[in-house]
């Protein structure tokens, strides 16, 4: 291995280890999330360099800045590490085994899903299949401001890191996070099915859509 391979390799476990210290210092996280943050900014960097790394911190920062903006939220005390793996290491496999797009497509559906849910749940009430009207924040529950917050997570994502995949990135953003909230009774029929496997589940299929689309 060259000196530049090496080096590229050794920042990964660098810009890790600064992602999940501030990220904890700003109470975005939890301490022991802390760890698996690093874990994921170390894959996101060896995916792609510093593209699939500012998607990431993309992604850290919006869905962090919406949870703090929604007063229902149950994160606003920071994600545990469960759910840092959850949004995150399927992408970070996926793409380090399968390449950047899916990386991305993880990540647009990962950001649609984060701000639906946490801008929606500020929505005065929300719809859910089956149930009719139920108040904002119901699992599995839409909203319309929820839905556009879906779409434009999704095109984060997609319009500046897409580049000639934007359009596969962008629909597996939005299918990935519309397939979260359709499998999202599972938890409470599932005992095991819980909302980090959910979330894992919706990232790591819409990566596989964005990679199977290009």
């Amino acid at each position: 291995m060259d000196p530049k391979q090496l080096l590229f390799y050794a920042a990964g476990p660098a810009l890790g280890a600064v992602l999940g210290g501030v990220t904890v210092a700003l109470g975005w996280l939890r301490p022991r999330a802390g760890v698996a943050a690093a874990v994921v900014g170390a894959l996101a960097w060896w995916v792609g360099g510093l593209g699939t790394a500012a998607a990431l911190l993309l992604f850290v920062a919006l869905g962090s800045l919406a949870v703090r903006g929604n007063p229902r939220s149950r994160d606003r005390g920071g994600r545990g590490p469960l759910q840092v793996l959850a949004n995150g290491l399927p992408a970070g496999l996926g793409g380090v085994l399968l390449g950047p797009v899916f990386f991305y497509g993880a990540m647009a559906a990962a950001l649609a899903d984060t701000l639906a849910s946490e801008l929606g749940g500020r929505a005065p009430w929300a719809w859910r299949p089956g149930r009719g009207r139920v108040p904002s924040g119901t699992n599995a529950a839409v909203s319309l401001p929820g839905t556009m917050a879906l779409v434009l997570g999704a095109a984060l994502v997609a319009l500046p890191f897409g580049g000639e995949h934007r359009a596969a990135v962008f629909a597996a953003g939005v299918f990935g996070a519309v397939l979260d909230t359709l499998t999202g009774p599972l938890e409470e029929r599932l005992g095991r099915w819980t909302n980090d496997v959910n979330n894992a589940v919706a990232t790591a299929a819409a990566g596989l859509l964005a990679w199977a689309l290009t």
